[in-house]
């Protein structure tokens, strides 16, 4: 079977992967994953890249 080639797979697939993909790229900074996920669905997946990237890491917490 065929699959037909929709605006929904052009266009629509595409722009939640590579959401999901910053989202999982940004899991060890500030946002953490859903943040830098939902920033890159509201937003546009280039401002969610320059938000991962402008964003300090977490700091590591030691526990004893």
């Amino acid at each position: 079977m065929i699959l037909p080639i929709t605006p929904y797979l052009v266009y629509v697939v595409p722009f939640l992967l590579f959401s999901w993909f910053l989202g999982m790229v940004g899991r060890d900074y500030k946002f953490g994953f859903w943040g830098n996920f939902l920033i890159s669905l509201v937003f546009t997946p280039i401002i969610g890249l320059i938000v991962v990237l402008a964003q300090d890491r977490r700091p590591e917490v030691r526990r004893k």
